[in-house]
């Protein structure tokens, strides 16, 4: 009996672009892995009774909602309408809410490997980088119950990343991912008005691919942000049109009490606790300075100081923390490139390990955090 000779399987190189893993079921099995620990956290949570999240409050916004009105009152209340229409007509109101973040974050955190695997990231930075991201209470908290800011962060931390693919590579694609990645971020969460805009503002400062070409700078711009643009647009016209003014609802109050919110941010930096919350942005600079991207400092600047503006005005609501840093981990991840020495590759490590301890230090210093977990073991 012949034996037939085995024919040999040759894949194709690796590209920056191709998914990981390659096959589709070992995607979602890791995504599921992922996904794990943070349902299960928010079936303990929800089995506590603790009702003091963003999460129940969104459900309880929703609910003081009629929809059923004869004239067009709730358009006015339901931004930001991709998080508030979610909350309103998903069963089971917050513990549905709280699963959905979960599952969210391991979809999220299978990506973000993903983004590192094709940039040729080591494994050594690849597990630090994602045990700083997710291996923190400020993680597990964002994911699990507070989902408008969560999804916002997620949506900015995507889109960061398609940005390098889109200015520093010249990927069309990329760019229009972009503006999908924002508008959708902006249309979830009131907070991505700002840092979106920052990060789309500052992105031109990032090195170009295009080089010498008159405008690309503000053409790269107004692609970002056209479709976030043209959706606030489109609903302050619909406002307009059938109440009467452009805006109403959440982005009416949000910006009431500015003067005094100004002044509480400047209290809450110079207490420890607002010291840790800044450490994470000296973090995104020298990881910059590091890899020799200084226009990523101008990014994680402006982000930062978009947060506190955020702040300042009522736009971040209340319950919310963590979201500085894990923007700001989320920067250094998408912002990196591939690292080409030994030396670069520890010292990017070493930043990524302090980023852990960053973590951790500002949750145990979180008063928002420290309450909320106070009720869950209380209750």
């Amino acid at each position: 009996m012949i034996d037939r000779p085995r024919r040999l399987t040759i894949r194709p190189p690796r590209t920056r672009l191709d998914k990981w893993p390659r096959r589709a079921p070992r995607r979602w099995t890791l995504r599921a892995l992922f996904s794990i620990p943070y349902v299960v956290f928010a079936l303990i949570v929800a089995a506590s009774g603790a009702a003091a999240s963003p999460n129940a409050r969104l459900v309880e916004r929703t609910a003081s909602i009629e929809w059923a009105h004869a004239d067009a009152q709730w358009l006015g209340e339901i931004f930001p309408p991709v998080s508030t229409l979610l909350a309103a007509f998903v069963p089971g109101g917050e513990i549905t809410l709280s699963i959905i973040g979960a599952l969210s974050a391991g979809a999220f955190l299978q990506k973000i490997v993903e983004i590192m695997v094709q940039r040729r990231f080591t494994r050594s930075t690849i597990v630090i980088l994602v045990v700083a991201l997710s291996v923190n209470p400020l993680f597990f908290y964002n994911a699990t119950q507070n989902l408008a800011a969560f999804w916002g962060l997620l949506l900015f931390g995507l889109g960061l990343s398609h940005i390098v693919r889109f200015i520093t590579w010249g990927n069309t694609e990329s760019g229009f991912r972009v503006g999908l990645y924002f508008m959708i971020a902006v249309l979830t969460d009131l907070t991505a008005l700002v840092y979106v805009t920052a990060a789309a503002i500052s992105a031109p400062f990032l090195r170009h691919r295009r080089v010498g070409v008159t405008g690309v700078r503000r053409a790269n711009a107004l692609v970002l942000l056209y479709p976030a643009v043209a959706a606030l647009v489109s609903l302050s016209v619909l406002n307009w049109l059938f109440l009467g003014r452009p805006f109403a609802g959440a982005t009416l109050t949000a910006f009431s009490g500015a003067p005094d919110q100004l002044i509480v941010a400047a209290e809450f930096f110079m207490s420890l606790e607002g010291v840790l919350v800044i450490a994470p942005v000296i973090s995104a600079w020298l990881i910059a300075i590091i890899v020799r991207r200084l226009g990523a400092t101008i990014i994680s600047t402006l982000v930062f100081a978009a947060f506190v503006l955020g702040f300042s005005l009522g736009l971040l609501p209340d319950g919310s923390t963590g979201n500085i840093f894990i923007a700001m981990t989320l920067m250094a991840i998408a912002l990196i490139p591939t690292a080409r020495t030994q030396t670069t590759t520890v010292l990017i490590n070493v930043v990524a390990v302090l980023q852990i301890v960053l973590g951790w230090a500002a949750a145990v210093t979180s008063t928002t955090l420290g309450e909320w977990a106070t009720q869950v073991f209380s209750s």
